[in-house]
């Protein structure tokens, strides 16, 4: 790659440390542009304003508890709305099940005459109350999805609420995970700054050259630019808390204890509901099965009056009339029209089978997450062990580097090297226990294991 500036090209930029020792102004002259180059466009890119006013400020609570965060998640998640209509349908399933019809019942209007044909003023009127009824085992298939309906909608609180659980287990690690590396960010940050003015004074003194110093504010100012963008995951991490729990208050204690507990069973709150889902899928299969369409038995009691006019001597009818009236009593049962019920039935078993889809995709899903989840316990383990040793190690990288730069053994460049390294170390440390506590929760998470 062709450079633009060759003044500024690699080989050219040892040229003004040559002439540190011939000659002042060439040297100052470079530095000058250098330091201006370096100092300005962070100024500018970096200024405070940056952050805003998004703070999102979120409070440490000692008093407050895991479990009651997620009750109070709950409570204010907007799925919850589901619940109390399944519930209301639950409801409204049991009333037909208790029902002693079997649907709409009507009362039934007749009137007939012989006036455009006869005419002999033959007149009838029939009224009565038609009732439908319950087929034979309709009545307990329909008991028996109110009963599954009413099961499932509990089932689905269990598992909407751990479902719940599991955002909130984690926003919280991940709001501890960024608000570690924050933390860190700035410990680091903090030594970089005090490193500056140990590097100025050496300068000043003229133990070091001005360079380092450039050196020195260079490494300071990608220092705080890694802090600032530490701070702003930090407050994405805070919003979205508050997100979702719509609180600003944060337990202290996030840790669990890892369950014994190695494989899922038919408790997962999750495998309930999808099972619960399953057994009224079936419920409605059968249920479909013995309704043929709404088309039910029927009883209809009622009267027939009839009125029939008297006939006069010279053969025609006069105004007189005679009247009669009987007891009307009326059965009607569907019979046969299987063909005509045979694709609601199928399409109620395809909702059967889809739901038994959705639960073995399911247990597929968590077996997979359960598997990955204790895998990466275990590397997370071995890997904080290491990572101990590594942090101790660092640790007395640090120490010796620092008495070998302040000795003057050790150039300042290398000594940035060592420290960036070591500081890697104890970051990684740290991260890793927090790490490890995060799949704790989620091996319990993926169990079934609520707080």
């Amino acid at each position: 790659m062709v450079s633009h500036y060759p003044c500024l090209g690699l080989k050219d930029l040892a040229f003004p440390f040559h002439l540190f020792q011939e000659g002042r102004f060439l040297m100052r002259a470079f530095l000058g542009f250098t330091l201006g180059v370096v100092l300005w466009f962070p100024h500018t890119a970096l200024a405070e304003p940056v952050l805003g006013d998004h703070l999102d400020e979120i409070f440490i609570d000692d008093g407050l508890t895991l479990k009651e965060v997620v009750d109070m998640t709950f409570e204010r998640y907007p799925q919850s709305a589901l619940i109390e209509a399944y519930q209301e349908e639950a409801r409204a399933l049991e009333q037909r099940s208790s029902s002693w019809i079997a649907g709409y019942p009507m009362i039934y209007l007749q009137y007939i005459d012989d006036a455009l044909i006869s005419n002999r003023g033959i007149s009838d009127v029939q009224s009565g109350y038609q009732v439908p009824l319950w087929m034979w085992g309709q009545k307990d298939a329909s008991q028996k999805v109110s009963d599954e309906a009413k099961q499932a909608a509990e089932y689905y609180t269990v598992a909407m609420k751990h479902e719940i659980a599991g955002l909130v287990r984690d926003t919280l690690w991940n709001w501890r995970l960024v608000e570690n590396r924050r933390d860190i960010a700035g410990k680091i940050l903090e030594v970089a700054e005090k490193l500056t003015r140990v590097v100025q004074r050496r300068v000043e003194l003229g133990d070091l050259a001005r360079a380092d110093l450039l050196l020195a504010e260079s490494d300071e100012l990608e220092k705080k630019t890694l802090y600032i963008l530490a701070e702003a995951e930090v407050m994405h991490a805070r919003k979205a808390y508050q997100n979702l729990t719509r609180m600003t208050r944060v337990p202290r204690h996030l840790e669990e204890i890892v369950s014994k507990v190695r494989e899922m069973d038919e408790r997962h709150p999750a495998i309930a509901a999808a099972n619960a889902s399953v057994e009224r899928a079936q419920a409605e299969v059968e249920l479909t099965r013995l309704s043929k369409q709404g088309n039910q038995p029927t009883v209809l009691l009622g009267s027939d009056s009839t009125s029939i006019g008297q006939t006069n001597k010279d053969g025609s009818y006069g105004t007189s009339r005679n009247y009669g009236t009987g007891t009307n009593l009326v059965f009607q049962i569907p019979i046969g029209g299987d063909d005509w019920h045979a694709p609601q039935v199928a399409q109620a078993n395809l909702l059967l089978n889809e739901k038994i889809v959705q639960r073995e995709t399911l247990r597929r899903q968590l077996e997979k997450a359960l598997h990955e989840a204790q895998h990466n316990f275990e590397v997370d383990t071995a890997a904080m062990a290491i990572a101990d040793r590594r942090k101790t190690i660092a640790v007395t990288q640090i120490e010796m580097s620092k008495i070998a730069f302040e000795a003057g053994e050790v150039a300042l460049i290398d000594y940035l090297k060592i420290l960036s390294g070591a500081q890697a170390a104890i970051r990684d440390a740290t991260e890793r226990a927090i790490l490890l506590q995060k799949d704790t929760a989620i091996i319990n998470q993926v169990l079934g294991i609520s707080p």
